[in-house]
């Protein structure tokens, strides 16, 4: 008898033993980290990028989104700057973020490899290129197509942006979109009884390449957009639709348009072609004094980065001048830069960038 006590005793004290390793293996496999949850963001071609739960580092391969990093206050995600940041076309984005010219680069003139962007391991790859975007995924990079060609794709992209960020992102890119939506309704509100009929005609001299005064754009563009917020009519837009194309001597004479504003990273070399271009001499804008520089900061004001949301102000208060008298663009300038690029503005620097100018010291 005190022997089969003895050993029910010892199979019970087996299976509690049995029992309590079972109960240590489960508990240790509640206690194993779960795999880092996933978000989802629709680019702005539509294809859903699923994300990592945190965006830690960012390789943007386009440099107005690199403009609006610093809109979102994310450049602390960028381990390297696409290389063509570093020239002196871009002195405005290097002197607000430093890093620029600190950081290693990546990107030989304008092409980037995904070789290249593996090497950095970026949690999120942004590009202007659809292809490119398509290529990069492929290569196994998460990457985001933020291209956009109007305001309303520009408050998206920007959304969009902040959404694949996070954290203080998301806040500061809805804070954007309200700013861009309130100069847009006060520009419309002032311009509300101009009729279409007397609103002045506007060529835009698209001065990117700097090499002639007849390189310009045409519907269905972004600067169309501004220009006609602005109380304005696009010269050239029965002419073409899309942007950067070369128009002749003799189109550009028979427009003969009210105001001729010139833009891009070389427009300085671009304005000087204009006003020695004996053909255009009779120009009306020319006679009338109407010819104007349009101001380029961390980016140009005329095309996709935040500073954009100045542009349709300017344009405004350039062909009416009456009706925004009361409307300080240098300290509008000077406050968007404070509260949106988080830099103090000198006003001999926000003279340069209201000028034109695309550095401090530049023409």
């Amino acid at each position: 008898m005190r022997k089969r006590m003895l050993v029910a005793l010892m199979t019970l004290v087996m299976m509690m033993t049995v029992a309590a390793g079972c109960g240590n293996s489960t508990a240790d496999k509640d206690k194993t980290t779960p795999p880092p949850q996933q978000r989802s963001v629709v680019d702005m071609t539509g294809v859903e990028v699923k994300l990592p739960a945190e965006v830690n580092t960012v390789a943007n391969c386009w440099p107005s989104s690199n403009q609006i990093m610093i809109t979102l206050g994310a450049t602390d995600k960028q381990p390297a700057y696409f290389s063509i940041l570093k020239t002196q076309s871009f002195s405005w984005m290097q002197l607000v973020n430093p890093a620029i010219t600190e950081k290693p680069a990546f990107g030989a003139g304008s092409a980037v490899t995904a070789e290249e962007l593996l090497t950095l391991k970026p949690d999120l790859v942004i590009t202007a290129n659809a292809n490119d975007a398509e290529a990069f995924r492929n290569a196994g990079l998460t990457t985001l197509c933020m291209m956009f060609n109007n305001y309303k794709g520009l408050k998206e992209s920007v959304l969009k942006t902040g959404e694949a960020l996070g954290g203080d992102a998301t806040t500061r890119a809805q804070a954007y979109v309200g700013y861009l939506d309130g100069n847009i309704k006060m520009v419309q509100d002032r311009l509300a009884d101009v009729p279409n009929e007397s609103r002045p005609t506007v060529y835009y001299l698209d001065g990117q390449s700097g090499k002639t005064p007849y390189s310009t754009g045409g519907s269905g563009t972004m600067q169309e957009e501004w220009i006609t917020m602005g109380g304005g009519q696009l010269a050239t837009a029965e002419l073409f639709q899309g942007m950067t194309k070369e128009i002749t001597p003799e189109e550009l004479i028979k427009l003969d348009p009210d105001y001729i504003v010139v833009g891009g990273l070389n427009q300085a070399t671009a304005h000087k072609a204009l006003m020695a271009d004996t053909n255009l001499a009779n120009l009306k804008a020319i006679k009338d004094g109407h010819v104007y520089r349009i101001p380029q900061g961390t980016f140009q004001w005329d095309r996709f980065g935040s500073e954009s949301a100045l542009q349709v102000v300017w344009m405004a208060k350039t062909l009416y001048p009456d009706k925004f008298a009361d409307v300080d663009l240098k300290k509008m300038t000077v406050d968007f830069y404070k509260d949106y690029l988080d830099y103090d503005l000198s006003s001999e620097y926000a003279d340069a960038i209201l000028a034109g100018k695309n550095s401090p010291t530049g023409e």
